[in-house]
């Protein structure tokens, strides 16, 4: 799991398992650690079931490295 020091740890959901171990590779190679996690599609209300979980301190990064990658994420929390 990432290292929640940095503002805790965010749970970001990207859709499909495919998509999400995308998101991870390109977060690794942004340098940014991350885990694909499987989420209850009923808890996030908008029915995707994978998330990618990181450090929020990096949230900004994330989204941006996500954006330029041409993944669309779907809402985010805060875990």
């Amino acid at each position: 799991m990432p290292n929640p020091t940095n503002g805790g740890t965010c749970l970001l959901p990207v859709g499909t398992v495919t998509r999400a171990m995308h998101a991870k590779e390109v977060l690794a190679h942004g340098g940014i650690a991350a885990i694909v996690v499987r989420n209850d599609p009923a808890a996030t209300g908008s029915g995707c079931a994978y998330a990618v979980s990181y450090a929020c301190g990096r949230e900004r990064e994330v989204r941006r490295l996500l954006r330029a990658a041409g993944i669309r994420p779907y809402g985010g929390k805060r875990i």
